[in-house]
């Protein structure tokens, strides 16, 4: 992304704002603005460099480090990805990622069984492995401290299809550093993510999930997740789906049974989940032709009873809808 503290771009007029003073830590008086302008960078208007309290604006950081908007000019931005995607017939859909698009646990919480048969795998998948076919990896570097991921079943299928359908974002309670290698796992090439990444270092209320830093309006945005409650404010965008577990460790307390050691049994939760997200965007754009206007979350309404609780002992995809 370009340097956005040297970035001023000329296409607004010069404000004229409101002043007021405030005390800097060194005890000087410093001018502070009621700022018009849409972007602020570490506390500082890009266009006329004053100060602007963050209660005039919210945090973009996944975008940039200390990168802001102002409300007015987030809702326009809002407006125009949203307009934007609808023109190419997409929604927009959030993803979790733990639990729901992979699992990773640390390497020394494997079991024995696990260690001896994963640990070759993930190895021939960093060094050799087909490109694009592996699903477990390494994910750490210090043997014994680092940590191990497996893709879920399908998730590869289900992200390209998906694309088709939606603009992608990624929202994870995993810090920055970590969401980061997961999704170079998931999307190497940057094609379906791009900088839509939020981390835990973006949430704007600690331990919840909120729709505030999706550019796109919550009219137009489903969230897959497994975890309903940290999403208080926006189970109606909500397809809440069954947590992934390979792993044995961390199984029990969520009482599943680890998809390791269980092969035959292959997890089809996001194939149905797949076939729900083409049932509402068919809906949405092909069912009523002219109302592109319309809530997507009266349309996930219609079909709840395929939505909630989406679990891997459903009806193939085939019969999902």
């Amino acid at each position: 992304m370009a340097n956005l503290s040297k970035s001023k771009p000329t296409s607004f007029a010069r404000p004229n704002p409101s002043l007021s003073f405030s005390i800097a830590c060194d005890g000087t008086k410093r001018q502070k603005v009621e700022c018009p302008h849409p972007a602020i960078h570490e506390g500082k208007c890009l266009l006329c460099e004053s100060a602007v309290d963050d209660d005039h604006s919210v945090a973009f950081g996944f975008l940039h480090p200390s990168f802001r908007l102002s409300y007015v000019f987030a809702d326009k931005m809002r407006e125009l990805s949203t307009a934007a995607a609808l023109g190419l017939k997409k929604l927009h859909l959030v993803l979790d990622l733990d639990h729901t698009l992979l699992h990773t646990i640390r390497l020394f919480n494997l079991t024995p069984g696990e260690e001896d048969r994963l640990i070759p795998e993930a190895e021939w998948n960093a060094v050799g492995g087909p490109e694009g076919q592996g699903d477990v990896f390494l994910t750490g570097t210090e043997a014994g401290e680092g940590s191990i991921t497996k893709l879920r079943p399908f998730v590869r299928e289900f992200l390209r299809e998906a694309h088709e359908m939606f603009e992608l974002t990624v929202y994870t309670m995993g810090g920055r550093v970590y969401s980061s290698r997961m999704t170079k796992l998931l999307d190497p090439d940057g094609l379906y993510f791009s900088d839509r990444v939020i981390a835990r270092e973006d949430c704007t209320v600690r331990g919840r999930k909120s729709l505030d830093m999706v550019l796109a309006k919550e009219s137009n945005i489903l969230i897959m997740d497994d975890t309903e409650t940290v999403w208080p404010d926006h189970a109606a965008n909500l397809i809440a789906i069954e947590p992934f577990y390979f792993f044995s460790h961390g199984s029990k307390k969520r009482c599943v049974r680890p998809s390791f050691g269980h092969d035959g049994e292959q997890d089809c939760v996001l194939a149905t989940t797949l076939q729900v997200l083409k049932e509402i965007h068919w809906r949405y754009f092909d069912s009523e032709p002219g109302i592109k206007g319309r809530d997507v979350r009266e349309v996930v309404q219609q079909v709840q009873s395929q939505v909630r609780n989406i679990s891997g002992d459903q009806a193939s995809p085939g019969d999902a809808l």
